[in-house]
């Protein structure tokens, strides 16, 4: 007999804290992937193998410590599907969590649910940016959701875009999710905090340094949360910085820094998602960056490509990127990268030297 939901919900609050917050003081990471709709009736029919494919890279070679799905809930359930066909093997079922997208809107709970999902992001004030936590107040329907996961077998994970321009403290942070629990009548399993986003300044664009956004986005206002609030709740960033550079690594690391527990690498930091439908693609893209990103070798390695990464996508950046896996320039578990460690770093990144995700 299955578990009635009040024990499917219990154990998937489990799963969840589990997998999305690490006892090794590690950052978990779990990529938040876009699984577009084919219009072509052929590609629709080849849709649901191509997803199974993804399922199998990002558990296998990426190696995330969850997933997050946006797409409709076919895909959803042909992903999570796959996932619970390596229940009892190494490694394990990700535990899948649902993002809502503009691919499939108001889809039903119950539906999520079905297909398989732990999780469900639920994006409070449809993503309105907040300064203070008496915002939160404003919010309506977050305990209407939250009660409806439970009844569902699932967990609600919220998500707050916070105002950039204000400095989260670890006091004011762990106010803001007190009020989200007041909100919820419970502590959620986990919270996903996201930064919005960083309006230029007008006097000064033309000295303003290339990525400039991402670099203040992630550094100079990155939310602080306390230890003992990251003991309590999984406390998740989000994390769009675009591949290249090392730009990823060193936006993951500066969320380590501030005390999160774990972030979402959100769709954002593959160049060109929204232009590049290949499934194939984003499981190899998912499995190399994760893997760079987990790995503590030295990326100080050369690797010269024909093209620039932040100029040409998506077909160019899906070459780039085969290159260079092909190349063995991450270089493989028993070794570093392809070059020497040692050697002085005179790579050109914007003529496509690799310095890692």
């Amino acid at each position: 007999l299955s578990a009635n939901p009040s024990e499917t919900a219990s154990r998937a609050r489990s799963i969840l804290q589990q997998s999305l917050s690490s006892m090794a003081n590690k950052l978990t990471l779990s990529p938040e992937i876009v699984i577009p709709e084919p219009t072509d009736p052929t590609a629709l029919l080849l849709q649901s193998t191509e997803v199974t494919k993804m399922s199998f890279a990002i558990r296998n070679k990426a190696k995330g410590n969850a997933a997050f799905i946006a797409g409709s809930v076919n895909s959803l359930k042909a992903f999570c599907n796959e996932q619970e066909s390596a229940r009892g093997n190494f490694p394990g079922p990700l535990p899948v969590i649902y993002c809502e997208s503009s691919i499939e809107e108001n889809v039903d709970m119950a539906d999520i649910a079905s297909a398989g999902a732990s999780g469900y992001v639920y994006t409070a004030l449809n993503g309105e940016e907040i300064t203070s936590p008496d915002d939160l107040k404003k919010d309506e329907t977050v305990k209407t959701c939250f009660e409806s996961a439970l009844e569902h077998g699932m967990q609600l994970i919220p998500e707050i875009v916070l105002s950039p321009n204000m400095d989260w403290t670890e006091d004011e942070v762990t106010s803001l999710v007190d009020a989200l629990a007041d909100q919820c009548g419970a502590d959620p399993t986990a919270v996903l905090l996201t930064l919005g986003a960083v309006e230029p300044d007008d006097d000064q664009d033309e000295e303003k340094p290339e990525n400039a956004d991402e670099q203040v986005q992630e550094g100079a206002v990155l939310p602080r949360v306390s230890k003992e609030l990251g003991k309590r709740i999984p406390i998740l960033g989000s994390v769009r910085a675009v591949a290249g550079g090392g730009r990823m690594g060193t936006a993951v690391g500066l969320h380590k820094d501030a005390g999160f527990k774990g972030v979402v690498l959100r769709c954002d930091c593959l160049p060109g998602f929204r232009m590049n439908p290949d499934l194939e693609f984003v499981g190899g893209f998912w499995g190399a960056a994760i893997g760079d990103l987990k790995s503590t070798r030295s990326k100080n390695f050369n690797f010269r490509s024909t093209i620039a990464l932040d100029r040409d996508v998506p077909l160019e950046w899906y070459n780039y990127q085969k290159d260079i896996m092909e190349s063995g320039a991450l270089g493989s578990p028993s070794g570093g990268g392809g070059g020497d460690p040692l050697q002085k770093d005179d790579s050109d990144s914007d003529n496509g030297d690799y310095k890692g995700f």
